[in-house]
């Protein structure tokens, strides 16, 4: 009989690696922060198959997945739900999290350093405590990972203590020359 980390590595890992050239130690990590319960940071340029990995990992393990562009002009709502317009006119707020990171197992947050403060924030008690808190409403997440990623690191001190959540980081870089023929194969 096989562990479970056995069947990580026959049904996820390895046919991710060989699906994804050159991206093994991103899969390898992708692995080790859902194993641990820990979320990592992918930086690197456009076009290096960041998002691609991720959500080709999540698909395999058949988790429920959010994934979301963030620029500073991004909302909560889009993030984490917009508010319940039916129970805010019985005056309650309620948050509609259908479909959205409160509901997802892994999430994946491109470009994590254009979102403004007001999701920063939030995401600081996401990823920490694994709850999301609107007003009185608290909702205590599934959430099992987080990835993150960005063509930039933060350049500002504010966003360190949002970067210290990312205990694993890797920098993603373009396939070197010689493994393109390996990628068109």
């Amino acid at each position: 009989m096989s562990s479970p980390a056995d069947r990580l590595r026959r049904r996820v890992v390895d046919p991710l690696k060989a699906r994804f050239v050159g991206r093994d130690e991103v899969v390898d990590l992708i692995a080790l922060a859902v194993t641990a319960g820990e979320h990592l940071f992918l930086y690197g340029p456009p076009g290096t198959a960041k998002s691609a990995v991720v959500r080709g990992f999540a698909t395999a393990v058949h988790g429920r997945y959010f994934e979301y562009l963030l620029t500073r002009f991004s909302e909560p709502n889009e993030v984490f739900g917009p508010v319940d317009l039916i129970r805010l006119r019985e005056g309650v707020v309620a948050t509609v999290t259908a479909g959205m990171l409160p509901e997802a197992e892994f999430a994946f947050l491109d470009e994590l350093f254009n979102a403004n403060s007001a999701i920063l924030n939030n995401l600081l008690t996401v990823l920490n405590e694994r709850v999301y808190r609107r007003g009185a409403e608290s909702h205590r997440l599934p959430l099992i990972s987080t990835f993150a990623a960005s063509n930039h690191l933060p350049d500002d001190d504010a966003l360190g203590a949002l970067f210290d959540r990312f205990l694993l980081r890797v920098r993603v870089d373009p396939l070197p020359r010689e493994q393109l023929p390996a990628l068109l194969t």
